[in-house]
């Protein structure tokens, strides 16, 4: 009785509240199918619509554009990319001596744009042109050619895939030669680039890992040959070349790097007016010259035109015209060469520890002639001709970088592996750093002599006012010259993309070519400097 008059649970209050409980488990019920019947529609709607149109076209994949030292574009599946880079080198320079080069000078030693992408993921493209030649047109193209990358090998053989190159693009031969002149530590290349191949146009094959590398292929004219085109009635030369290199120790700040090359090259009927690379050896012209803008052609060694190796004489064919009743059979008659074939062949060090490097190089020619011929059209030298160069150098870096971190092996640089790229700055001038300070020497020689009946002294007079007689013993030797130099460089890289560099050579041993006497016993000196950036 208590309990009722002070009023419990009603009959009507239980009843509602059991009503509520009902009907949020009911509204509960009906949410579950109603979320199961939506999902069951777009499901229908889904295979319907594929149904309808099977060949609608995706969604193209979404494009990032950056700007990594370079306008850079890539797919989102990486696919497809694209960069638009180039560099600009100015340069000056002064000279102590100018019998053969500007005793100053200022100018754009390269003013490059260059174009570099990847198409499908395996399809890669490069074209680069240089705007700084002084001879414009085809001559201007550098790098011009397309790849394709598969992996045709088992990967426990190799994990890279092979590299399969058709266009334009270095010759695999010398480390030096194919290290971009973007990243090379002094403003030119060494002596040694005159005796080996440079850019041509052909197709050539790679295989290799992160420590070693093949590559080879055949090769024949050049953009940046005098002309690319033989004399009517000949056929153009050919080159077969071939490098192998093998880094067994790579790590961040060490490196020991290995390497050798060889090129077979075949002349058929050029001449120097078209192979002079390889017929007038030293005379390599803008593109390889030691004294960069000081020089444009002036080699101070080189063999004269007089003594094209294939027996020309400076002419540019080999052909000789036919007068008379010879016409009626044919315009010309083809005297043949007396360069039966060439080879060149060369090795490569270097190694790094910490901030210190060191390298070194040696390339050696060989020309095997016709020993008759050569005399019969009174040219120097007899049936075997060799030449050779070499170079050694060191550097430090003064601000703890290591030439280590910039080698790339095959997985990172699969058309030039074993090279190396631009410096690794620790602290940047951006970042509140100073950047990178290099001090670096190197010591290079090239012997372009052979020799003969007479002593080069007997050579010199001979050639500049000898008689028929004398220059005929005069010319049973090739005489090109011989010079070593000694070249010091201080570089600063305060950003990525961008250098100064001051360098200071002295000719220590200079022995004059055959029509340069007046050479013989100089010194010259040489300081240049440039203003480097690219992107």
């Amino acid at each position: 009785m208590l309990i009722a008059a002070l009023g419990g649970p009603s009959p009507s209050l239980a009843d509602t509240a059991r009503e509520i409980k009902a009907l949020k488990a009911e509204l509960k019920r009906l949410e579950a199918r109603l979320d199961a019947q939506s999902r069951a529609g777009r499901a229908t709607k889904e295979r319907g619509d594929s149904a309808k149109a099977p060949q609608a076209a995706a969604v193209p994949p979404a494009v990032f554009v950056s700007f990594k030292n370079g306008l850079y574009v890539e797919s989102e599946d990486k696919s497809f990319d694209f960069k638009l880079g180039g560099r600009i080198h100015t340069d000056g320079g002064i000279a102590s001596s100018a019998d053969t080069i500007r005793r100053s000078n200022v100018g754009f030693r390269r003013a490059e744009l260059e174009v570099t992408g990847r198409a499908y993921g395996n399809w890669i493209y490069r074209f680069q042109y240089d705007f700084a030649t002084t001879a414009g047109g085809v001559a201007g193209i550098r790098d011009a050619y397309l790849a394709y990358r598969a992996r045709v090998l088992p990967e426990w053989i190799v994990a890279q895939p092979a590299s399969f190159q058709i266009g334009n693009f270095h010759e695999p031969f010398g480390r030096e030669t194919l290290d971009s002149d973007k990243h090379i530590t002094f403003l030119e290349r060494s002596l040694t680039a005159n005796l080996g191949p440079a850019r041509h146009i052909g197709a050539a094959v790679g295989v290799g890992d992160a420590s070693w590398a093949l590559k080879g292929g055949i090769f024949s004219t050049s953009p940046q040959d005098t002309a690319t085109a033989p004399p009517v009635g000949n056929a153009q030369y050919w080159d077969a070349s071939a490098r192998a290199v093998y880094a067994p120790i790579h790590e961040e700040d060490a490196l020991l790097h290995l390497g050798g090359s060889f090129v077979y090259h075949r002349p058929n009927g050029t001449t120097a007016a078209t192979d002079a690379t390889n017929l007038t050896p030293g005379a390599s012209g803008f593109e390889r010259e030691l004294t960069g803008i000081l020089g444009a052609g002036g080699a101070t060694v080189r063999v004269p035109a007089a003594q094209d190796l294939s027996c020309a004489a400076s002419a540019a064919t080999l052909n000789v015209a036919t007068t008379g009743a010879g016409q009626l059979a044919a315009p010309f008659v083809q005297r043949p060469s007396c360069l039966k074939y060439s080879y060149n062949y060369g090795f490569e060090a270097a190694a790094a520890y910490g901030p210190v490097s060191v390298e070194a190089e040696y390339v050696g020619a060989q020309y095997q002639r016709d020993a008759t011929l050569a005399f019969l059209y009174a040219n120097g030298g007899g049936a075997q001709l060799h030449y050779s160069a070499y170079h050694v150098a060191a550097s430090l870096f003064l601000t703890g970088e290591s030439r280590a971190a910039s080698y790339e092996g095959y997985d990172k640089n699969w058309s030039a592996p074993g090279t190396f790229a631009d410096v690794k700055i620790k602290s940047p001038l951006s970042k509140g750093g100073y950047g990178a300070v290099e001090v670096a020497a190197r010591y290079e020689g090239i012997d372009l002599n052979n020799g003969g009946l007479a002593p080069a002294s007997f050579v010199y007079l001979a050639t500049a006012t000898g008689s028929a007689a004398q220059k005929a013993v005069a010319n049973t030797a090739t005489l090109g010259g011989r010079q070593e130099n000694l070249t010091v460089a201080l570089n600063w890289y305060p950003v990525r993309g961008v250098r100064l560099q001051a360098n200071w050579t002295r000719a220590m041993t200079l022995i004059a070519p055959a029509d340069r006497a007046f050479l013989n016993g100089d010194h010259p000196s040489l300081f240049l400097a440039r203003a480097q950036v690219f992107w």
